[in-house]
């Protein structure tokens, strides 16, 4: 039996909203791969961090009816700067990770977005993602595999892509719109720093308690609305109790 080299695409709606980003790619071929898999799924944007094998004319050439997806990409030097405006953020990883993380299946991928605007992190095909890399995210999704536990990336884009796309999100009225990454990291960075004026941190290293805080923050949805309300609280609370800043002068904000 013959398979269509061009299948039909998907129309584009209901994960528009889902960004798709590569940490460092190496292979231009599985850049149009996921190219292709993100056109046919109805996907949003592709972002690159730092890749050192993006080749266009390759990466079009892996993406048959999907150019448009390479021709615009956006480009990032890091992975801060990939998802600062989005409101959620989840790592990929088939291996144990150092601290705890929610793992979700490709089946519970759907349920923990919702309608936030939300970016995905694929690692290099090599390493995957390093624990640097996920320092911001809420969540990580593992794909199940047996015996070998590696995907190839144009795989396992296709694979969580096509999880999204067989459940469309519920959009219920939101009357306030989320708190994007940016904003949580700029409160729990604030919360750390009035923690370490205290005796909590003894024994604790502020990279566990940010990620402790930002996996809380994850899954409590916070709206713009409430993180400035609590950004407002932790400065109120660091000019009453006069601590440091970095450069040595007292909180006077």
């Amino acid at each position: 039996m013959s398979v269509p080299l061009d299948p039909p695409r998907a129309p584009a709606e209901g994960w528009e909203h889902v960004q798709v980003t590569l940490v460092r790619p190496q292979q231009a071929g599985n850049i149009g791969t996921v190219a292709r898999a993100i056109a046919n799924h109805g996907l949003g944007r592709l972002v690159m961090v730092d890749p050192p094998g993006f080749d266009p004319d390759r990466a079009r050439w892996m993406a048959p009816e999907a150019h448009h997806i390479v021709n615009g990409a956006r480009f990032t030097a890091t992975v801060a700067d990939a998802v600062a405006d989005r409101a959620v953020v989840i790592g990929t990883s088939a291996r144990k990770r150092r601290w705890d993380w929610p793992t979700l299946s490709p089946q519970e991928l759907a349920g923990f977005i919702g309608d936030r605007p939300a970016a995905i992190l694929f690692g290099p095909e090599d390493a995957g993602l390093s624990n640097a890399d996920l320092s911001l995210c809420q969540a990580i999704v593992s794909i199940p595999t047996t015996a070998h536990r590696s995907l190839n990336l144009g795989q396992a884009v296709t694979v969580l892509a096509a999880a999204l796309r067989a459940t469309l999100p519920q959009r219920p009225a939101r009357t306030e719109p989320p708190a994007t990454v940016q904003m949580q990291d700029t409160a729990i960075a604030l919360l750390v720093e009035i923690l370490e004026g205290s005796d909590y941190m003894r024994g604790r290293s502020a990279e566990q308690v940010h990620g402790t805080l930002f996996r809380l923050f994850g899954r409590a949805r916070p709206s713009q609305k409430e993180v400035i309300a609590v950004l407002g609280m932790l400065h109120k609370m660091r000019r009453t109790l006069r601590i440091a800043r970095p450069d040595g002068s007292d909180a006077t904000d």
